[in-house]
């Protein structure tokens, strides 16, 4: 584009007008203006008629003949420069590199003046200098420093949980002397007194120790990513040094703590009909918990080997917990976080975002009555995590209990319907692996009979089988691995008895077995 048909023109608009003494008398007036016009036309009339001193009655009138003015050469000045361009081009006469060079000057400009200025964040910088180190000699040393930092937060809550407990004895021991001694030398005013004094007690105890364990995390988890970003400078000077500034580098290897036995049976699936896809499916008995626990007793530090190689990638795992309706989960709180918000900021996060579409979409369900719970029976929440031994990813089932002891369930039932709503999820955010209750229980009760589990497992692989061809249609990656978990508790029979279910409900593949032919 050139220089002359970016140049603005001066056209010239008349008006006339005749005289207030004489109609066949005009006045003529002619004004220059900027074609095109970047004003407001309306202040270019309020500039003439104090200029010119036009008549007020005029002022409509000129108002239309100006903007119909303005408005045709500027759709004048347009035509010509295209069709100027369009001959120039025909005739190669246009400088294309020049016309490219200003539009890509014009558009830095723009960029630069309106757009967000955002850098690198702090976060970022440090995902990326874990991700390196994790992949490097480093990594040896960075477990065994996380291992450590997760027993003092153990040490400490076992030792809070110890407190807690005497001084739990300690009331209770009086509280029932002064039961013996009641209408005796004892009031209940007295007793009345004594329960608020213990009570009282038990909050104070309980946030001292609450205090000391967020000031213990948030030391931690300052020193840890300050030693990160160290280490890092280091392993970039050179990438064969290991980082030897770890608090912790003289620590010798932890020893590796037995396997405990349990009951577990891995198969391979094919799904679809066409297209297959493949997958991994694993039976285990287990407590779910122990799949999110930080604090497992096979391997160490080196239990977390795998989950910290995968963080930042797109191979993350999940697992599913069954929860009740409020945003909680205590179980996840045991060793500090050192790449997530720590769970209670997470979850204060998910209770306030979740409160007015919950109480919203509950307000209709129920014809404007309020309900007590902002989260239903199939309602999902997630948390993120880099301090457990299995996954990354845990979503929350929100589940009724009653409702879930009965074995007549259908596909219908919300905690299926959270279910099918977590594989589509897992697959839209790289989880590529979950873990998911069996029975939607994570403990044997006694309404649990064989012929209940049967039914309720047969249900929940029918259903799952559905969802993860239903998710993996819609994009995203891969659920390779599934495992469903069974209670730790699970007899070895009806274990047996569940593993022989999975090849009735999927394409198992096994090896081709060849009979010898007769000689």
């Amino acid at each position: 584009m050139t220089s002359e048909t970016l140049q603005n023109t001066s056209k010239t608009f008349e008006f006339s007008f005749p005289t207030c003494t004489n109609e066949e008398l005009l006045y003529k007036l002619e004004v220059p203006v900027q074609i095109p016009y970047d004003g407001s036309t309306r202040e270019l009339v309020q500039r003439v008629l104090k200029m010119f001193h036009i008549p007020v009655y005029l002022e409509d009138e000129l108002n239309e003949k100006l903007a119909e003015f303005v408005s045709e050469e500027t759709k004048n000045f347009h035509n010509e420069r295209d069709a100027k361009l369009i001959d120039q081009f025909k005739n190669n006469e246009l400088d294309v590199e020049s016309v490219i060079k200003n539009w890509e000057k014009q558009f830095k400009e723009n960029v630069v003046d309106f757009a967000e200025q955002k850098g690198t964040s702090d976060e970022e910088v440090f995902a990326a200098a874990y991700h390196k180190l994790v992949h490097s000699p480093a990594l040896e040393t960075i477990m065994q420093v996380e291992s450590s930092y997760a027993k003092t937060v153990m040490n400490m809550l076992k030792n809070r949980d110890e407190d807690i407990q005497k001084l739990t004895q300690k009331q209770t021991e009086e509280m029932e002397e002064k039961m013996r001694l009641l209408n005796v030398s004892t009031t209940e005013e007295e007793i009345n007194a004594l329960a608020a004094q213990h009570f009282e007690q038990q909050s104070l105890a309980a946030g001292r120790w609450d205090s000391q364990l967020d000031a213990l995390r948030h030391t931690q988890r300052a020193t840890h990513r300050a030693w990160l970003m160290t280490a890092i400078n280091e392993y970039q000077t050179d990438e064969r040094v290991t980082p030897s500034t770890s608090p912790l580098s003289a620590l010798p290897p932890e020893p590796l703590a037995p396997l405990a036995p349990r009951l577990e049976e891995s198969f391979t699936i094919h799904l679809g009909s066409q297209l297959k896809q493949t997958h991994n499916i694993r039976l285990v008995a287990v407590d779910m918990l122990d799949l999110c626990s930080g604090d497992r007793a096979d391997g160490g530090a080196w239990s977390r080997v795998q989950p910290a190689l995968a963080l930042y990638s797109s191979e993350l795992s999940g697992a599913v917990l069954c929860a009740d309706a409020r945003v909680r989960s205590p179980q996840l709180r045991a060793a500090t976080e050192h790449h997530f918000a720590d769970l209670d900021a997470q979850l204060r996060r998910i209770a306030d975002a979740v409160e007015e579409p919950a109480a919203r979409r509950n307000a209709q369900r129920e014809g404007g009555a309020r309900a007590r719970r902002a989260l239903q029976p199939g309602d999902v929440f997630v948390t993120r995590h880099s301090n457990l031994a299995d996954a990354h990813v845990v979503f929350h089932l929100v589940v009724d209990d009653d409702s879930l002891k009965s074995g007549d369930i259908t596909s219908r039932h919300p905690a299926i319907l959270g279910l099918r709503n977590i594989l589509k999820a897992a697959c839209c955010n790289d989880v590529t692996s979950i873990a998911i209750p069996l029975l939607l229980r994570h403990e044997l009760t006694e309404e649990m009979t064989a012929a209940w589990c049967m039914r309720r497992a047969e249900l929940v692989l029918k259903c799952v089988k559905g969802f993860v061809l239903e998710a993996s249609g819609g994009g995203g990656a891969a659920l390779r691995t599934l495992t469903a978990a069974l209670p730790a508790a699970i007899s070895p029979a009806l274990f047996a008895a569940l593993g022989a279910l999975l090849p009735t409900i999927f394409r198992v593949s096994g090896p081709v077995r060849a009979r010898p032919q007769p000689a």
